[in-house]
């Protein structure tokens, strides 16, 4: 059980470990606060307390301010600004990729918070999308490391948080941080700009890395400010045609805000304890019924016995929980694809992953129509996206779901829910709600030739986001 504190009440626990995080409140101020108790005695708690010491001073907008030092139960406690509800993984999840002006905003935040941690002696040693947590307003802070938490790695040093910066602002583009090449070299993505893959391969070019994160930040700050201008700067005609545009935008405008007025009093009819109030008398004097939940039932096999199942359309999608994911190869000799490689998908490392074999030609030598990942949901749930992690190029997969599981061949799953061909890096799916417990992401084409040498598609990573069906 955690001791009390005075000041601050410990509402629930985050994270537990050497390091624990719980979110609290300062009661004297009245603030939401985040609160991390470790061991005193502990190797990581006498670091943690010399760092906290030395950056009690250190203030940037992407690092965690140190806001008291307290003890409660005999732990040292570090007081801090509360944690925002997600990281930049999740955010990444969300959206695919983001785009270049933002992830270069993010990437200078981050890139000057290090440079002030490396001015002051410290290193992060890691820098990875889940240790960096996204704002409500829009700007990033490192949630894990110094100055309030121990190095990700050690030994750490500052060309290792010049490097993973480098390879994150990689990933925010794309997808998928930098590939090795058959060399061992770093491969960067095609659909990076040249002015951006030179910073990057700059960053993580151990032998001509930049001097410093001052130093990179400058590039960044440089490169932001030629897209600026791009941005800003028009041809005569496009701005004739903004001109022209605003005989129209007045009109436009009363329409938009009369929606708005609209929109506003429905909210206030259905939400409000009047409102509420008001629709129950209409209710009663028309007689209609409460409102019920959609039902769906499996009118195209009365028979199979499956039980009809309720899904409100109300409820707001998250990502569901992959139970298995397993290798489908109904024409390869074995029935099996790299088996083995399978844990590789979602492991956190975005350099591995699980791939096909290796073929002559993309269309797989003309000796199967494909192989695929099941992805196993447990029960049928209703599936809004499918995210898709691979550094592969010019590669075709089509997505196809079932109520249960599926393991014949490839035209037992029936006609496919959806389809991509030519697909570079992360992609994330549109599934529009289908229903299914298992999902096939079907490859049927391999895209372009590897370095190496032959064609194969490497999966580092798959995310599904939906709402549970309920019956």
């Amino acid at each position: 059980m955690v001791g009390e504190s005075e000041r601050y009440q410990l509402d629930k626990q985050l994270y537990t470990g050497p390091i624990e995080s719980w979110s609290g409140l300062d009661r004297t101020l009245d603030r939401p606060v985040t609160i991390r108790l470790l061991d005193p005695e502990s190797e990581i708690g006498k670091r943690v307390q010399l760092q906290a010491r030395s950056l009690t001073r250190l203030e940037h907008s992407a690092l965690l301010h140190v806001l008291d030092t307290v003890e409660v139960g005999g732990k040292f406690g570090l007081v801090t600004e509360s944690l925002p509800e997600r990281n930049l993984e999740e955010y990444l999840s969300l959206n695919g990729t983001i785009s270049l002006s933002e992830t270069l905003t993010f990437a200078i935040q981050l890139g000057e918070a290090l440079a002030a941690l490396h001015s002051a002696g410290f290193v992060i040693g890691d820098l990875q999308a889940k240790h960096v947590g996204h704002r409500s307003d829009g700007t990033v802070v490192i949630v894990e490391g110094p100055p309030t938490g121990d190095a990700n790695k050690i030994p750490a040093r500052p060309e290792d948080d010049i490097a993973s910066l480098g390879e994150l602002i990689h990933e925010l583009l794309v997808g998928f941080r930098p590939q090795f090449d058959h060399q061992g070299q770093h491969e960067l993505h095609p659909s990076i700009t040249p002015p951006v893959q030179q910073i990057v391969r700059r960053s993580i070019d151990r032998d001509d890395q930049w001097s410093g994160a001052s130093a990179l930040v400058l590039a960044l700050r440089s490169l932001s400010h030629d897209l600026d201008r791009l941005s800003t700067s028009a041809h005569p005609e496009q701005l004739h045609y903004l001109k022209a545009e605003k005989s129209w935008l007045a009109p436009a405008g009363f329409l938009a805000a009369l929606g708005v007025v609209i929109i506003f009093a429905g909210l206030f009819i259905t939400r409000t304890q009047f409102g509420s109030s008001l629709v129950n008398n209409v209710r009663e004097v028309v007689q209609l019924e409460p409102e019920e939940p959609f039902l769906e039932d499996n009118f195209e096999n009365p028979n199979s016995g499956s039980i009809p199942t309720t899904y409100r359309p109300g409820a707001t999608p998250a990502e569901l929980q992959i139970v298995r994911i397993i290798d489908f190869d109904p024409a390869g000799d074995d029935q099996t694809e790299h088996p083995e490689k399978i844990v590789l998908i979602n492991n956190g490392d975005s350099s591995t992953g699980w791939y096909t074999e290796r073929y002559t030609t993309s269309d797989f030598g003309k000796l199967k129509e494909g192989v695929g990942l099941i992805i196993g949901l447990g029960p049928p749930q209703k599936i809004d996206r499918l995210r898709i992690s691979s550094p592969n190029i010019d590669w075709s997969f089509k997505i196809f779901t079932s109520q249960t599981n599926v393991f014949g061949a490839i035209q037992s799953w029936g006609e496919p829910v959806a389809q991509r061909d030519k697909v570079s890096g992360t992609t994330t799916v549109n599934l529009e709600g289908s229903s299914g417990a298992t999902l096939l992401l079907w490859i049927d084409d391999l895209g372009k030739e590897l370095a190496i040498g032959g064609h194969r598609v490497t999966i580092t990573g798959l995310t599904v986001t939906g709402r549970p069906l309920h019956g």
